[in-house]
């Protein structure tokens, strides 16, 4: 699963999303709340040429809305300490925030991302958050 997703996301084999598609129609096709997947910073986005988070979700036909901005920090580089050790690793857009969401990402390491992204969605508003994400590291 490793290997295929880092072709999937490094390799910019978008068309694997379609192979995680099943996985992940089946594990989402009931969501506690508003799916909202993590987001890329833009120069990841340059880089990688494809939001993978959302393109597993749009293989699956599952609905979802951002309220996330990515900062800089890039967290694929950092040991597990330095990951624990960052703080703003997102910012809120905006707009008005359910009260109920799913948070998705392709991979969990440490759960900083997903902690961060939960705290910076509870500060706007929303009050249950769980998570899933595709893989664990």
């Amino acid at each position: 699963m490793k290997t295929f997703l880092h072709r999937y996301k490094f390799l910019q084999d978008v068309e694997l999303s379609k192979v995680f598609a099943e996985e992940v129609k089946r594990s989402l096709r009931k969501p506690r709340g508003v799916v909202v997947p993590i987001p890329m910073h833009a120069s990841k986005l340059m880089e990688r040429t494809f939001p993978q988070v959302d393109r597993l979700l749009d293989a699956a036909e599952i609905n979802y809305q951002h309220f996330l901005v990515k900062s800089d920090s890039t967290q694929g580089t950092k040991s597990k300490k330095e990951r624990m050790a960052v703080e703003n690793l997102f910012a809120w857009n905006g707009e008005t925030v359910p009260k109920k969401i799913l948070l998705v990402d392709d991979l969990y390491t440490t759960g900083t991302t997903l902690r961060q992204a939960a705290r910076t969605l509870k500060n706007a508003g929303a009050e249950e958050i769980h998570a899933w994400t595709l893989i664990r590291g």
